[in-house]
């Protein structure tokens, strides 16, 4: 019978928008579903949904059950697709033009009897994209907007900024370390933790952006299938070949002349350097409408100051700053004594310390191939492969070491580090993913999926040879860093190798208005760390001139030292083996055409699968929990295996009928995990491997550190010839005694949960192309992570005029005196929760005459205990500012929310023009007030500042350079009531100022991409060369004094006071200063190019 096809034009195009969805686990795939009614209402029991994905004649069908409901499961992303609904006599309905979104079902509910007059032409074209059939928030990322928007990095997390919820690479309020990353449904995390980014591959991308199909961030999925973050869950899928060859050739270039030099009106220096990518793509078929090739290569190369470890500081020659120049206080006379003492008393040349940033490299080569066979209807099966090689210079460690550490870092204006001091990484990212998609019949499909990752990071050392890093400070044991030299503390023996199984399977079927899901997992990811933290030695001097005397008669002692050095016959990895089993069911239920909801229940049973070597010295230490009460941790368990249940409800509701207005939303539980890094620091650092000694506080090191004295020679020269005094100290064996610090693991921990609301609603305003969004988030801690000092107890001391703890000796917070005060840390979970909330507003606008784009406003709000900023877990405890004690267990201001912002996209296509523009404002940050050094005496510079209601009972003491007095003690009085009149502090007189109350500046970035298409259609129709320019911060390009951004003064906040002289209850101060001045406010301009406007060149022949 010749029936005569009504057609409708639907281009949903989720490759053109950030739009909002719900996702599925190992997100790879897209579906389809709705319900078949008739005109009169009834249910269209047995019509035959048909839909076929043109550019591979891939084909997926299902039959309507007795509800008229039906499910395509498990379909390729993009389209477009064909899609022909028949049911019995009925004329057929053809749907073109259908695109499908990544993780996002597409609701398609045709009516059949209606009169061919009154069917409207259906488009939903450009820039909304709105996929109304969904649950919480979440944003897509197509193919149209990565080729319009503006793009430097080519990087998948310059789109996941279109996330109205994201600060940077955090999302709602989270940190970034707690986000998951997957590509084709595989692990491409950084699940170490060595640093926020959420990719491996460290500097270099471990994918190219042409190979990517599509992105998707998912904060809220109330799917219990996707699992593994708190943060959010970011997915991507690449490019698969088609019946048609299609590929391109493309080349991006940025140089010297491409940069901006200027800022706020004044020349900066212009160090030459130059970015470079190239690459290719090719696809096509193998087999017509069964099987599909895709592969992808690239190599991006940067150099001088377009690569990571540019070091732009210059020393000064008066001793005086000048940040805006990036010139450092450090006086060159004094570098250059240091180095002349270096090599003609120690044969040790420290390299350069300014004047080689034109000479960085970095490089990243990196290759893909997909492979896709339609092996029948039912089946379709697909397998990738890619691999990263990676290296890249970086600039030395900022501040860690033993305690107390500096406020600024050791590259910076107030320090510098010679060449030496620096170090590398060699990154390698290799990854497999096989998927199996198949449908059984109209009710039972399935997708099984394999993946396996391997990410290794290596570090390399400039140093000429194994020699002690050593901290050269200001002048006194108060002060901070001014020179450094030697291996990098954190680079000899460092490797991180990670390998990454997962195996997922899950079972779609659809009874009935039911739609269940059934699934297992498991992962299991093995990590081997070989870490020794000041693995060549640490040494730290009060000055310059106590450095000058090492290796002469009148040489004297360092006032800090610090070793890690392994056993006898001991391999220096420790290991994680942490397998995870997940099994989950839930139910999508179809109400009507109108409204339908999930439930569902997911529960995880984490497993350490590798046994460890108990420390008995440690087992047997008396120590603290958390409440402070007393306790004795197992140094050899991992904590136990408890099964966490995870259920979620989700609900979409078509108001009207007619998508006009969506009401969505739903609650539950999400379980992540915390960087790997933290777990193995229990191995690393438990003395059974080796020894760490890092002092906590210069109190520790007060019996013997006198009788060191500098032994480059032998970097493990005190293993062999312990100083008097501290024969427990460099301990040669677990027997002999417990590490001087060492790290644990409750035994009762459990990986950070969340529990997380979200509604939201999407108005299309009638006869415009503009749709209305709101969402609300709020999350709340279900098991916040938090690391504690076991051995610090509470002191009874107070300070004089402030309301703060004092500690007058170790004894005041030492709980046991077998070691040090700050020596022992645990991780574990806190009682107090913390909690998040945003509220988003904003509009979409579908493509009109080729213009579409989309704005959102977000407010944010969140508090936690502690950021844990750091990899090590004594830097984890210590990093956040405190008032009394890093154990205290308090609700701050999180460092991951700013409480405004603003994002949005542009695009205009215009013949063979396009002009993509992205806009961002929010304030850049937040930070803290706090001391340069340690004022309430538990030896960790930490404090935050108090502001007293007169600065008349504050003692300040004058400030001197030789025997002339630079700031006399009430000239700094007055500048630092001043300073609080200038910088919005009044209302805090009295009062401890909060830790991350305050905002750095507002700042508006503006980039745009301008594409060209120069020639089509040249071999063969479609072909084309286009030229690219895509121009970062361009408001700068405009105005110098535009789009600059600012940091602290301080490398970690705003540091405006140190303490001067010895510890007291009423301690005596000085100000800092800013260049020849002392401090005015606590931020100010960046000074490198990196601020400014950058221009990338491209070029690309597509076919």
């Amino acid at each position: 019978m010749n029936f005569n096809p009504l057609k409708k034009t639907v281009l949903v195009a989720a490759l053109a928008f950030a739009g909002y969805g719900s996702v599925h686990a190992q997100v790879t795939t897209s579906n389809m579903s709705g319900v078949v009614t008739t005109i009169d209402g009834k249910k269209s029991t047995g019509a035959t949904i048909k839909a076929t994905h043109m550019p591979s004649g891939t084909v997926y069908s299902a039959t309507a059950n007795s509800a008229g409901v039906f499910n395509l499961s498990n379909m390729r992303v993009g389209g477009p697709y064909q899609v022909e609904v028949t049911y019995g006599n009925e004329k057929p309905m053809i749907y073109d033009d259908v695109y499908l979104e990544l993780g996002q079902p597409f609701a398609l509910n045709p009516v059949f009897g209606e009169k061919t007059a009154n069917i409207a032409e259906v488009v939903l074209t450009g820039t909304s994209g709105r996929n109304l059939n969904k649950t919480g928030a979440a944003t897509n990322i197509g193919q149209k907007l990565i080729q319009d928007l503006p793009q430097s990095s080519r990087s998948i997390t310059e789109f996941t900024r279109l996330t109205p919820q994201a600060n940077g690479n955090s999302f709602a309020g989270r940190d970034a370390r707690y986000n998951n990353l997957q590509i084709d449904g595989a692990n491409f995390n950084n699940g170490f933790g060595l640093s926020g980014s959420p990719l491996p591959g460290g500097n270099s991308q471990p994918i190219s952006l042409d190979a990517i199909q599509e992105i998707s961030v998912n904060i809220a999925p109330f799917d219990v299938t996707q699992s593994g973050f708190t943060g959010a869950g970011i997915n991507a899928i690449t490019k698969s070949g088609t019946n048609k060859f299609h590929g391109s050739l493309y080349g991006y270039y940025n140089g010297k002349e491409l940069n901006g030099w200027k800022i706020n009106g004044e020349e900066i220096q212009k160090v030459s350097g130059a970015k470079i990518t190239n690459g290719f793509t090719v696809g096509g078929p193998i087999l017509q409408n069964k099987l599909f090739f895709f592969v992808s290569g690239e190599r991006e190369t940067a150099t001088g100051a377009n690569a990571s470890g540019a070091n732009l500081w210059r020393a000064s020659q008066d001793g005086i700053s000048n940040p805006a120049n990036n010139i450092s206080r450090v006086k060159e006379s004094d570098l250059i004594a240091v180095q002349n003492h270096l090599i003609n008393r120690w044969d040790y040349n420290p390299g350069r310390y300014q004047g080689y940033a034109n000479e960085a490299e970095q490089q990243g080569d990196k290759f893909l191939a997909r492979f896709d066979w339609n092996i029948s209807d039912k089946h379709k099966f697909a397998v990738r492969y890619n691999m990263l090689k990676g290296t890249s210079m970086q600039v030395a460690n900022a501040s860690s070491g033993p305690a107390p550490r500096s406020a600024w870092g050791r590259v910076s204006d107030k320090a510098m580090t010679f060449e030496g001091g620096n170090y590398g990484f060699e990154n390698t990212v290799s990854s497999v993913t096989a998927e199996l998609n198949s449908t059984f019949n109209s009710s039972i499909s399935n997708k099984l999926l394999f993946t396996y990752s391997k990410i290794q990071d290596k570090r390399t050392s400039p140093s000429e040879k194994l020699f002690p890093f050593v901290d050269i400070w200001d002048g006194s044991a108060t002060g901070g860093n001014y020179i450094s030299f030697g291996t990098e503390l954190f680079s000899y023996l460092n490797d991180v190798v990670n390998d990454n199984f997962s195996f997922t399977n899950n079972l779609t079927y659809t009874t009935g208005r039911n739609n269940f899901t059934a699934g297992i997992a498991y992962e299991v990811q093995k990590f081997g760390n070989s870490y020794t933290r000041m693995g060549t030695g640490y040494y730290r001097y009060a000055s310059v001139e106590d450095f000058l005397k090492t290796g002469t008669a009148n040489e004297v002692a360092p006032i800090m030292f610090g070793l890690t050095y392994p056993y006898a016959n001991q391999d220096t990895y420790s290991r994680v083996n942490f397998g995870l089993a997940s099994a989950y069911l839930q139910d999508k239920f179809t109400v009507n055409d109108k409204f339908n909801f999930t439930v569902g229940l997911r529960a995880e049973l984490p497993n350490y699968l590798n046994d460890l070597t108990a420390n008995p010295s440690i087992d047997a230490l008396n120590l603290l929990d958390k409440n402070g009460n007393p306790k004795n941790y197992s140094s050899g368990e991992w904590p136990k295996s408890k099964v966490s249940l995870s259920p979620r409800l989700g609900f979409n509701y078509d108001v009207m009928g007619d998508r006009s207005l969506t009401l969505r939303g739903g609650t539950g539980i999400f379980t992540g995990r915390v960087p790997f890094v933290w777990l193995t620091n229990m191995p690393t650092n438990a003395g059974v491997l080796q020894n760490t000694v890092e002092p906590g506080s210069y109190a520790e090191v007060a019996g013997w550190i006198g009788n060191v004295r500098f032994q480059p020679q032998d970097i493990y020269y005190y293993v062999s010839n312990p100083p008097a005094g501290a024969g427990n100290v460099f301990i040669n064996s677990p027997k002999d005694g417990a590490p001087a610090s060492f790290a644990l693991v409750d035994q009762d921990f459990k990986m950070p949960s969340v529990w997380r609301s979200s509604f939201g609603a999407d108005y299309k305003i009638p006869n415009s192309v503009f749709t209305l969004t709101t969402d609300i988030l709020y999350t709340k801690d279900v098991n916040s992570v938090f690391q504690y000092g076991a051995n610090r107890k509470e002191s009874t001391a107070r300070m004089t005029n402030q309301d703060r703890v004092y500690y007058p000796n170790v004894a005041s917070y030492q709980y046991n005196n077998k070691i040090g005060a700050n020596s022992a840390t645990v991780l574990t979970n806190s009682d107090t929760k913390g909690t998040a909330f945003s509220a988003t507003f904003g509009a979409n606008m579908r493509t009109w005459k080729g213009l579409s784009g989309s704005v959102f406003y977000t407010y944010s709000e969140a508090k936690e205990i502690s950021a844990n900023a750091g990899s090590s877990a004594s830097s984890a405890w210590q990093a956040s500012p405190t008032v009394d004690s890093p154990n205290q267990q308090e609700l701050s201001i999180s460092n991951f929310a700013i409480p405004h912002r603003i994002v949005a996209n542009i695009s205009y296509n215009i013949k063979n023009t396009t002009i993509g523009v992205y806009y961002s404002g929010s304030n850049q940050g937040r930070f803290s007030y706090y001391y340069s050094n340690d004022v309430n005496g538990d030896g960790i510079a930490n404090d935050l500042m108090y502001i007293p209601n007169a600065s008349e009972v504050m003692k300040f003491a004058d400030i001197k350079q030789g025997a002339t007095t630079l700031f006399t003690a009430q000239q700094q009085r007055e500048a630092f009531d001043r300073f609080i009149a200038e910088n919005g502090l009044e209302e805090y007189r009295g009062q401890i100022l909060p830790r991350n109350e305050f905002l750095l500046p507002w700042l508006n970035r503006v980039d745009v991409r301008i594409a060209q298409n120069l020639f089509t259609d040249m071999v063969q129709k479609g072909d084309k060369i286009a030229i690219t320019l895509d121009v970062l911060n361009f408001g700068n390009l405009l105005n110098s004094d535009w789009g600059i951004q600012d940091n602290n003064v301080s490398s970690y906040g705003a540091a405006v006071l140190g303490r001067f002289g010895t510890l007291s209850p009423d301690p005596t101060f000085t100000m800092l200063r800013d260049g020849a001045n002392l401090v005015k406010g606590p931020t100010r301009p960046a000074s490198s190019r990196f601020t400014t406007w950058s221009a990338m060149l491209g070029f690309k022949y597509s076919f």
